[in-house]
Protein backbone atom coordinates (compact mmCIF):
# COMPACT_ATOMS: atom_id res chain seq x y z
CA UNK A 1 0.00 0.00 0.00
CA UNK A 2 1.32 3.53 -0.78
CA UNK A 3 1.88 6.27 1.85
CA UNK A 4 -0.54 8.21 -0.24
CA UNK A 5 -3.30 5.77 -0.08
CA UNK A 6 -3.03 4.83 3.73
CA UNK A 7 -3.25 9.07 4.20
CA UNK A 8 -6.33 9.12 2.81
CA UNK A 9 -7.69 6.05 4.16
CA UNK A 10 -6.84 7.66 7.28
CA UNK A 11 -8.90 10.68 6.49
CA UNK A 12 -11.55 8.94 5.87
CA UNK A 13 -12.60 7.46 8.58
CA UNK A 14 -12.00 11.00 10.83
CA UNK A 15 -14.64 11.93 8.43
CA UNK A 16 -17.05 8.95 9.02
CA UNK A 17 -16.74 9.46 12.99
CA UNK A 18 -17.43 13.48 12.45
CA UNK A 19 -20.25 12.34 10.37
CA UNK A 20 -21.26 9.36 12.63
CA UNK A 21 -21.38 12.25 15.66
CA UNK A 22 -22.98 15.17 14.03
CA UNK A 23 -25.85 12.52 13.70
CA UNK A 24 -26.28 11.40 16.41
CA UNK A 25 -26.03 14.83 17.89
CA UNK A 26 -29.27 15.95 15.85
CA UNK A 27 -30.87 12.66 16.32
CA UNK A 28 -30.59 13.39 20.24
CA UNK A 29 -32.01 17.30 19.60
CA UNK A 30 -34.74 15.97 17.53
CA UNK A 31 -35.72 13.10 19.92
CA UNK A 32 -35.79 15.80 22.85
CA UNK A 33 -37.63 18.41 21.13
CA UNK A 34 -40.29 15.89 20.01
CA UNK A 35 -40.65 14.76 23.93
CA UNK A 36 -40.57 18.62 25.04
CA UNK A 37 -43.50 19.25 22.43
CA UNK A 38 -45.43 16.00 23.36
CA UNK A 39 -45.66 17.18 27.21
CA UNK A 40 -46.68 20.76 26.83
CA UNK A 41 -50.78 21.56 26.08
CA UNK A 42 -50.97 23.42 23.07
CA UNK A 43 -52.35 26.47 22.07
CA UNK A 44 -53.20 28.97 19.31
CA UNK A 45 -53.45 32.80 19.42
CA UNK A 46 -56.36 34.62 17.95
CA UNK A 47 -56.68 38.38 17.02
CA UNK A 48 -58.28 39.89 19.16
CA UNK A 49 -56.81 38.38 22.62
CA UNK A 50 -58.59 35.10 22.56
CA UNK A 51 -56.59 32.02 23.31
CA UNK A 52 -57.50 28.55 22.49
CA UNK A 53 -56.69 25.63 25.24
CA UNK A 54 -57.45 22.30 25.96
CA UNK A 55 -61.14 21.16 26.80
CA UNK A 56 -62.62 23.04 29.57
CA UNK A 57 -62.43 20.90 33.44
CA UNK A 58 -65.22 21.97 35.85
CA UNK A 59 -64.66 25.35 37.37
CA UNK A 60 -62.35 25.31 40.06
CA UNK A 61 -63.09 26.76 43.13
CA UNK A 62 -60.30 28.50 44.88
CA UNK A 63 -61.29 30.04 48.14
CA UNK A 64 -58.03 31.81 48.92
CA UNK A 65 -58.56 35.73 49.17
CA UNK A 66 -59.23 37.84 46.25
CA UNK A 67 -56.83 39.68 44.28
CA UNK A 68 -58.12 41.49 41.54
CA UNK A 69 -57.10 42.11 38.22
CA UNK A 70 -56.28 45.92 37.56
CA UNK A 71 -58.18 47.40 34.96
CA UNK A 72 -57.83 50.83 33.79
CA UNK A 73 -60.56 53.26 34.05
CA UNK A 74 -60.47 54.06 30.24
CA UNK A 75 -59.85 50.83 28.98
CA UNK A 76 -62.09 49.99 25.62
CA UNK A 77 -64.88 47.67 25.95
CA UNK A 78 -65.58 44.94 23.23
CA UNK A 79 -68.43 42.03 22.52
CA UNK A 80 -67.45 38.25 23.28
CA UNK A 81 -69.80 36.13 21.09
CA UNK A 82 -70.13 32.26 22.74
CA UNK A 83 -68.87 29.78 20.26
CA UNK A 84 -71.03 26.81 20.59
CA UNK A 85 -73.95 28.79 22.01
CA UNK A 86 -75.82 32.22 20.89
CA UNK A 87 -74.52 33.96 24.41
CA UNK A 88 -72.90 37.38 24.17
CA UNK A 89 -71.36 39.85 26.95
CA UNK A 90 -69.35 43.19 26.68
CA UNK A 91 -66.09 42.91 28.59
CA UNK A 92 -63.20 45.41 28.80
CA UNK A 93 -60.11 44.57 26.65
CA UNK A 94 -57.71 44.95 29.39
CA UNK A 95 -58.99 41.04 30.08
CA UNK A 96 -56.88 38.74 28.00
CA UNK A 97 -59.69 36.03 27.77
CA UNK A 98 -58.77 32.43 26.42
CA UNK A 99 -61.69 29.72 25.02
CA UNK A 100 -61.46 26.19 24.68
CA UNK A 101 -62.01 24.22 22.20
CA UNK A 102 -64.52 21.60 21.57
CA UNK A 103 -65.60 22.20 24.66
CA UNK A 104 -69.31 21.28 25.13
CA UNK A 105 -69.49 24.14 28.11
CA UNK A 106 -68.16 26.80 25.95
CA UNK A 107 -65.99 27.88 28.66
CA UNK A 108 -64.30 31.44 28.59
CA UNK A 109 -61.65 31.97 30.95
CA UNK A 110 -58.90 34.41 31.66
CA UNK A 111 -55.08 34.63 31.31
CA UNK A 112 -53.42 36.98 34.11
CA UNK A 113 -49.76 37.30 34.86
CA UNK A 114 -48.61 33.49 36.36
CA UNK A 115 -52.35 32.68 37.72
CA UNK A 116 -53.40 29.22 36.18
CA UNK A 117 -56.10 29.94 33.16
CA UNK A 118 -57.92 26.34 33.88
CA UNK A 119 -58.80 28.03 37.36
CA UNK A 120 -59.82 31.20 35.79
CA UNK A 121 -62.94 30.37 34.17
CA UNK A 122 -65.27 32.52 34.70
CA UNK A 123 -68.21 31.47 32.22
CA UNK A 124 -69.89 27.93 31.21
CA UNK A 125 -72.99 26.69 29.94
CA UNK A 126 -74.02 23.47 31.71
CA UNK A 127 -76.63 20.96 30.29
CA UNK A 128 -78.53 19.65 33.37
CA UNK A 129 -79.36 16.95 31.11
CA UNK A 130 -75.84 15.78 31.20
CA UNK A 131 -74.72 16.34 34.67
CA UNK A 132 -75.44 14.07 37.14
CA UNK A 133 -78.81 14.36 39.43
CA UNK A 134 -79.52 17.52 37.99
CA UNK A 135 -82.05 16.64 35.21
CA UNK A 136 -85.05 17.49 37.98
CA UNK A 137 -84.28 20.87 37.23
CA UNK A 138 -85.50 21.01 33.92
CA UNK A 139 -88.58 22.99 33.41
CA UNK A 140 -87.75 24.65 36.72
CA UNK A 141 -86.89 27.86 38.35
CA UNK A 142 -83.24 27.73 38.37
CA UNK A 143 -83.14 29.39 41.96
CA UNK A 144 -82.72 25.64 43.02
CA UNK A 145 -80.19 24.85 40.70
CA UNK A 146 -78.55 27.67 42.84
CA UNK A 147 -79.71 26.18 45.99
CA UNK A 148 -77.34 23.32 45.72
CA UNK A 149 -75.10 24.06 43.44
CA UNK A 150 -72.05 25.06 46.11
CA UNK A 151 -72.48 20.73 46.80
CA UNK A 152 -70.08 20.01 44.03
CA UNK A 153 -67.59 21.91 45.16
CA UNK A 154 -64.93 23.60 48.20
CA UNK A 155 -68.28 25.40 49.65
CA UNK A 156 -69.28 24.90 53.03
CA UNK A 157 -72.87 26.13 52.66
CA UNK A 158 -74.83 28.96 50.73
CA UNK A 159 -75.72 32.34 52.72
CA UNK A 160 -78.59 33.58 49.95
CA UNK A 161 -79.48 33.72 46.55
CA UNK A 162 -81.44 35.97 45.14
CA UNK A 163 -83.44 36.51 42.05
CA UNK A 164 -82.41 39.37 39.51
CA UNK A 165 -83.14 40.57 35.75
CA UNK A 166 -80.66 42.53 33.98
CA UNK A 167 -80.39 45.48 31.61
CA UNK A 168 -80.73 42.64 28.53
CA UNK A 169 -83.89 41.01 30.16
CA UNK A 170 -82.26 37.85 31.38
CA UNK A 171 -83.37 36.45 34.67
CA UNK A 172 -80.30 35.17 36.44
CA UNK A 173 -79.92 34.45 40.51
CA UNK A 174 -77.39 35.71 42.60
CA UNK A 175 -75.59 33.41 44.23
CA UNK A 176 -73.75 33.76 48.05
CA UNK A 177 -71.10 30.62 49.09
CA UNK A 178 -69.79 30.50 52.34
CA UNK A 179 -66.42 29.11 52.66
CA UNK A 180 -64.67 27.27 55.83
CA UNK A 181 -63.44 30.43 57.15
CA UNK A 182 -67.26 31.39 57.04
CA UNK A 183 -66.45 34.15 54.42
CA UNK A 184 -67.71 34.64 51.01
CA UNK A 185 -65.09 35.80 48.02
CA UNK A 186 -67.20 36.31 45.38
CA UNK A 187 -70.80 36.09 43.61
CA UNK A 188 -71.90 32.99 41.33
CA UNK A 189 -74.31 34.50 39.00
CA UNK A 190 -77.07 31.93 37.00
CA UNK A 191 -78.65 32.88 34.04
CA UNK A 192 -82.51 30.88 33.02
CA UNK A 193 -81.62 30.67 28.79
CA UNK A 194 -85.21 31.23 27.20
CA UNK A 195 -86.82 28.16 25.48
CA UNK A 196 -83.97 26.33 26.97
CA UNK A 197 -85.24 25.02 30.22
CA UNK A 198 -81.97 22.75 30.57
CA UNK A 199 -79.19 25.11 30.24
CA UNK A 200 -77.70 27.27 32.87
CA UNK A 201 -75.19 30.02 32.39
CA UNK A 202 -72.89 29.81 35.26
CA UNK A 203 -70.60 33.20 35.92
CA UNK A 204 -67.88 33.95 38.90
CA UNK A 205 -65.91 36.76 39.29
CA UNK A 206 -63.10 35.23 41.43
CA UNK A 207 -60.41 38.04 39.54
CA UNK A 208 -62.41 40.23 38.52
CA UNK A 209 -63.19 43.07 40.76
CA UNK A 210 -67.28 43.61 41.54
CA UNK A 211 -68.10 46.57 39.88
CA UNK A 212 -66.11 45.55 36.33
CA UNK A 213 -68.15 42.28 36.70
CA UNK A 214 -71.60 43.70 37.80
CA UNK A 215 -71.33 45.36 34.04
CA UNK A 216 -70.50 42.12 32.49
CA UNK A 217 -73.28 40.58 33.90
CA UNK A 218 -75.35 43.28 33.23
CA UNK A 219 -74.63 43.05 29.06
CA UNK A 220 -75.09 39.13 29.08
CA UNK A 221 -77.72 38.19 26.55
CA UNK A 222 -78.41 34.93 24.83
CA UNK A 223 -79.14 35.87 21.05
Amino acid sequence: MREEDAFTIEEYKKITIVTAGLVLLLLIITIGSYLHAKGRNGTTVLPGGITYLGPSPSPIINLTQNTYIPIPSDSKWATYNGKLFPYSFQYPTALSLGVFPNDPFDGVTIFWGNTNPQENIFLRVEDLQKLPDMAKFIGKSKKGYADIWWKQYSWKGVSSVDEFTNAKGVKGYRAKYVNDKGQIPFDNIFFEIPGKSNLVVWMGNKIIDPITFDKIIDSFTWN
